[in-house]
């Protein structure tokens, strides 16, 4: 059974990082979800996907990525990767060589395709307004307009590359952090998010602690399962495992809660979780745009 990594001392907690990991974790489900959407509620291929599509974001022209560079870019199995890479390239969504994978270029400019970019961006602006607002942040829009249809501008198009760049890193995270297990640490992040969503954009958001059990709302096994589009069977498997581990407990019929010890144990998750989020805030100084 996988376990969460040990701690062999506490680590020096940067002073932001709770109060940043509680607004950002929204984000960073809400985008995995959209991305899951896109692909018939598939998870891993939308994982797959958008790493090979973040490549074509980054260096446009670049070409191939191999599955193998796709496997440690998501800290997924080879085998696993390589799999969902021929359904992609099947399904007539990316187109497989010798060297790699690509996404097919009329896939790359359909109308479904900047759509999903589009969403990205209003998502990641969220993110940023409201971390700006709880002064972790210092961002601000970038000039014209944020429109729901059309082509993105320069800059909202950087904003959603780096911060796609920001999901792969939270995924290769999740994977060392629970020794390969994506799936567990996904449903440990969706059980803790919505144990304290209802204080999110309130003062108690904003504590530089963790935040007291009694903060915390419990959240059922149904409820993780539709938020990640997972099979009920195999979040409860998860859930059953995570209580095991007493990374989580069921507070009656209520539901289930990640208690703040566990959170304490995982505290090295807390200061990567915090390096991502200040590595994308250093990405869109360099694209020009204030953060």
């Amino acid at each position: 059974m996988s376990q969460h990594t040990a701690q062999n001392g506490p680590p020096e907690i940067p002073r932001d990082a709770y109060p940043m990991a509680r607004l950002t974790s929204e984000f960073f489900l809400r985008s995995i979800d959209l991305l899951t959407r896109v692909q018939g509620d598939k998870l891993i291929s939308g994982l797959v996907f958008m790493a090979v599509w973040h490549n074509h974001m980054k260096a446009p022209g670049s070409g191939a990525v191999g599955v193998r560079e796709l496997s440690r870019r998501l800290n997924l199995p080879y085998e696993t990767v390589r799999r969902h890479a021929v359904a992609l390239a099947r399904a007539g969504q990316c187109t497989a060589t010798r060297d790699g994978i690509a996404v097919v270029p009329s896939v790359l400019k359909s109308r479904a395709n900047v759509a999903v970019m589009r969403k990205l961006y209003f998502n990641t602006e969220r993110m940023l307004v409201e971390l700006t607002r709880a002064g972790l942040a210092k961002f601000q829009l970038p000039p014209g307009a944020a429109s729901r249809r059309g082509n993105l501008t320069p800059a909202q198009i950087a904003i959603a590359t780096a911060s796609t760049g920001q999901l792969l890193a939270g995924i290769r995270m999740l994977g060392d952090l629970w020794h390969g297990d994506l799936l567990r640490g996904l449903v440990f992040t969706a059980i803790w998010t919505a144990n304290v969503k209802h204080v999110t954009n309130t003062a108690p958001a904003v504590s530089q602690t963790v935040l007291p059990d009694e903060l915390r709302l419990p959240v059922s096994v149904l409820a993780i399962s539709s938020s990640l589009r997972l099979p009920y069977e195999t979040v409860r498997r998860h859930a059953l495992a995570l209580e095991k581990a007493g990374m989580c407990h069921r507070v009656r019929r209520r539901g289930l809660v990640v208690p703040a010890e566990a959170h304490l144990k995982l505290a090295s998750g807390t200061v990567q979780a915090h390096g991502i989020v200040t590595a994308l805030f250093v990405e869109l100084r360099r694209a020009g745009l204030k953060a």
